[in-house]
């Protein structure tokens, strides 16, 4: 079970998913480290959170340099103690035709869904090792689990994620450290509705019906919405249950091979 007073690092959450697992793991106690790269609404999030009674630290950072997640381990140590808890949730959702897809994108891509989460394993595993607990969480995918057309940077990347958090899961839970992939399919955020407007753009549908096409592509036969992600990833996070990578799109989310 997780301590009422443990030590979070969320990562990508400025906004949508992110900042709605931050307000979740704010109401179950938890001192958290706020990470994105817009400190403006970083701090906007900071202030909602202290005005509500729970402590947070702003690190803006861009988790494309290597260097950024052992900076930000260093400063949640000095404010609050080690980190027992790193939700990787920053990422970013290219879609394009394969023979648009360069390797700059496929590079960018891999560094925020697998370089930034490697790294922050790196950086605070030690000392989980230490107390013997910890929890290594990975916002991942569906994509991680199965292929979506004009996503192959983000399809591959979301693979790595899930692969990173297996090889994880296996080396690090005899070590007492629990390690997940969270995996939603097409959830209703920024960048959903970005990616929809980018298809209406190209004046093949408008927004509506391509964030419809994208909604029927989940098994549930909806989008998912954040605050359903948070829930899961809180659970999660709080009863520490057997298992790695959790399929949400599914009538009874669960655990999968």
């Amino acid at each position: 079970m997780a301590a009422p007073s443990e030590v979070t690092i969320v990562t990508g959450c400025s906004r949508g998913i992110g900042q709605a697992i931050a307000l979740e793991l704010a109401r179950a106690g938890h001192r958290l480290v706020l990470v994105a790269r817009d400190r403006e609404r970083l701090e906007r999030l900071a202030d909602e959170l202290r005005v509500a009674g729970s402590p947070a630290l702003v690190c803006a950072a861009d988790l494309r340099d290597e260097g950024a997640p052992a900076r930000i381990v260093d400063a949640a140590t000095t404010a609050f103690g080690a980190p027992t808890v790193v939700v990787n949730n920053a990422g970013t959702a290219p879609a394009d035709k394969v023979e648009n897809t360069t390797n700059d994108v496929l590079r960018e891509t891999f560094d925020l869904h697998v370089g930034a989460p490697l790294a922050f394993a790196r950086a605070v595993v030690p000392a989980m090792k230490q107390g013997r607990r910890g929890c290594l969480l990975q916002l991942a995918s569906t994509a991680g689990l199965r292929g979506y057309p004009f996503t192959s940077a983000y399809t591959a990347a979301k693979h790595g994620m899930v692969g990173l958090s297996r090889a994880l899961h296996a080396e690090l839970t005899p070590a007492g450290i629990s390690v997940y992939a969270v995996c939603p399919g097409f959830v209703d955020s920024d960048i959903t509705r970005g990616a929809a407007a980018a298809i209406a753009a190209r004046g093949k549908s408008t927004a509506e019906e391509a964030f419809a096409r994208m909604a029927a592509q989940n098994r549930i036969g909806r989008m998912h919405t954040p605050t359903e992600v948070a829930t899961a990833v809180v659970r999660l996070v709080r009863e520490r249950p057997t298992g790695c990578v959790y399929d949400l799109d599914r009538d009874q989310p669960g655990f999968v091979d």
